[in-house]
């Protein structure tokens, strides 16, 4: 039996349920790739490392032999003695592919196309139907200045501004305003009924809502205000804090750090926290630091420094060193860090690291 040029002794070593794995697939033609004593082998033992994968056993615990798959870069399988000292290795596997991201790419493309397409053909009947309810409406509106001629009417215009592409999504780009100026009574209520009928869905739907101003505009906010989503909440109060008392406008922006995220509106949230920051989003704010994600902690830190006065905006780039140092997910360090930020700040940290809602 051809060891290879590895010493006899090495191969000794092994328990005999490992000897015996090894003797068996050199006979089935695999080779020793190299014999060690590192990793994952302690200091009192070995390991073999084939050269193909195990194939003269199944790749189980059994026969004295215990089996730990991984996928690691240093190896697959491990058979191994019950003390874990000794083990035959199998080879690592090859890596995966590298993904294809001309055909992902590809494959988001068409489905945002399709989307798009869908939702224009959507929009072309809905300005169809909007069409129709202005034209009946006519013989009531007859005094009413008309568009030009030559030139989409409002209502057409603000439809086809509700098409939110790739493209309008990715640059914030709102519904078209300009037409709810050019309208006529008339074509504003049919605006109106589509926003009522197309649903508060994101904050081009509230902002379009608070510019309408109507009585069923603002009662829809004020619906969305106490019942919609804390990332619909904050665009109401955006565009149509009016709406909101005190109190809805703590608890709107309470609810909204404990929950938003960045792109759904946690940046928002945190502009209306630099405005209005009462005692208890200040305490939902430091919460945050403590429970909320990396990236989400190191911005209410900084919004912190800046409520407190220790910075001069609300996120200060001079000392974004110390910000970065609250991206850890280690619980002791995350604490140690809160307590150095409350000391900085004068604040009792006690309060909150023994709050339950934690």
């Amino acid at each position: 039996m051809d060891l290879g040029p590895r010493p006899d002794e090495e191969i000794d070593a092994l328990p005999r349920p490992l000897r015996d794995l090894l003797e068996a697939e050199l006979a089935a033609g695999n080779a020793v790739a190299e014999v060690g004593h590192g990793y994952p082998a302690p200091p009192v033992g070995c390991y073999v490392r084939l050269a193909r994968p195990v194939t003269t056993r199944p790749r189980a615990s059994g026969d004295g032999i215990v089996f730990c798959e991984r996928t690691g870069s240093s190896h697959a399988g491990e058979f191994a003695d019950a003390q874990r000292h000794f083990f035959v290795l199998e080879p690592p596997r090859p890596s995966p592919p590298e993904p294809d991201m001309d055909a992902i790419r590809a494959a988001l493309e068409a489905r945002q196309l399709a989307a798009d397409a869908e939702r224009q053909a959507e929009v072309e009947r809905e300005i169809a139907a909007a069409r129709e309810r202005t034209s009946a409406r006519e013989d009531r509106a007859s005094g009413e200045v008309r568009s030009a001629p030559d030139q989409p009417d409002p209502v057409a215009r603000f439809l086809a501004s509700m098409v939110i592409d790739y493209e309008r999504w990715r640059e914030g780009t709102g519904y078209d305003l300009s037409s709810l100026a050019a309208a006529t009574p008339t074509e504003r209520e049919a605006i109106e009924a589509l926003l009522v009928g197309h649903g508060v869905r994101d904050w081009r739907d509230v902002e379009a809502l608070a510019a309408l101003d109507t009585p069923r505009a603002r009662s829809v906010l004020r619906e969305t205000l106490a019942h919609g989503s804390a990332e619909l909440a904050v665009a109401v109060l955006r565009h149509a804090g009016q709406l909101a008392t005190d109190e809805q406008r703590t608890a709107v922006l309470v609810a909204a750090l404990g929950s938003t995220t960045f792109y759904h509106g946690l940046t928002q949230t945190l502009l209306e926290v630099e405005e209005y920051h009462p005692p208890a989003v200040i305490d939902a704010l430091l919460r945050g630091v403590l429970h909320r994600t990396c990236g989400e902690a190191i911005h209410f830190v900084a919004m912190l420094m800046f409520l407190h006065g220790r910075t001069r905006e609300p996120f200060d780039w001079t000392e974004r060193p110390y910000f970065l140092e609250f991206h850890t997910e280690d619980r002791q360090e995350r604490e140690r860090l809160f307590r150095d930020l409350c000391a900085r700040i004068g604040v009792d940290p006690a309060r909150f690291l023994t709050d339950p809602r934690g």
